[in-house]
């Protein structure tokens, strides 16, 4: 698995930013994977991250890891992805989405695939592009 996507994981939580009439807005998020080289999250229809995802798919997610001064930032761009095979291997990495979809056909359940465009993990010894 990707470093960056690792190190999110690691995190637990990570913001996600997207773009709302021309101005960034940014959310917790808790779900992600790497499926082919590509980053994963998903969102439930309806959702305002979802309708920002849909109409600019400009994405940034950044994490800070607990007890450090550790982050990092990844920028991308999100488009959404219906492969049932890639939701259900969302769901099994992820299985805290299990919580609010049953399985990977649940009419709600969306995911959107990132194409990582940037990719920064920022440490004490310095920035590594990952």
């Amino acid at each position: 698995m990707n470093r960056a996507c690792e190190f999110l994981r690691e995190c637990g939580a990570f913001m996600l930013l997207t773009v709302n009439d021309g101005k960034p807005e940014g959310r917790p998020f808790g779900a992600v994977t790497e499926i082919d080289g590509d980053f994963y999250i998903s969102s439930g229809a309806g959702k305002p991250v979802f309708e920002q995802l849909k109409k600019n798919g400009s994405v940034q997610l950044v994490a800070l890891k607990h007890g450090t001064r550790d982050w990092v930032r990844v920028s991308g761009i999100a488009e959404e992805c219906d492969s049932l095979q890639k939701k259900e291997q969302m769901l099994k990495d992820c299985p805290n989405l299990l919580k609010y979809h049953a399985s990977a056909d649940d009419a709600a359940f969306h995911i959107f695939r990132i194409t990582v465009t940037r990719a920064e993990l920022h440490t004490i010894d310095g920035v590594i592009s990952v």
